[in-house]
């Protein structure tokens, strides 16, 4: 069984979806967290209905690995919590080495918000096995 979150580890991917066409994932199996951090490029796309500019989105995904933690603890449960906030910043931070001139200040808030849900929702499945 594969047991990772996506966001940390040295597996990372970009990819860019054009004509805003939302990001997929791939394909994430049961225990698998993935940390996504988007961001919306000004490229020749849909455009924004406010301003008229071009918009794209790109986004980095990196698995958080877990298989050493002992989730039925409450510290490792913390232990993974604080992997997908480092994870979401080293997303965050990879997006803005990539669009330097495209900051997003809720880059970390909204890739942590997804990864975290996920993670919970894993965690309250085994806690019901």
């Amino acid at each position: 069984m594969l047991r990772t979150i996506t966001g940390l580890g040295l597996m990372a991917f970009a990819s860019l979806a054009c004509g805003g066409a939302a990001m997929a994932a791939p394909d994430q199996q049961e225990d698998e967290i993935v940390v996504t951090a988007p961001r919306a490029l000004p490229l020749p796309a849909e455009r924004s209905p406010y301003t008229g500019a071009p918009i794209a989105t790109a986004s980095v995904a990196i698995p958080v690995l877990y298989e050493d933690l002992d989730l039925g603890t409450e510290r490792d449960r913390e232990r993974l919590m604080t992997r997908i906030d480092r994870v979401a910043q080293d997303a965050c931070r990879q997006l803005d080495r990539m669009f330097p001139l495209n900051p997003d200040a809720d880059c970390v808030r909204n890739a942590t918000s997804a990864a975290k849900s996920a993670a919970n929702a894993m965690l309250s499945a085994r806690q019901a096995r």
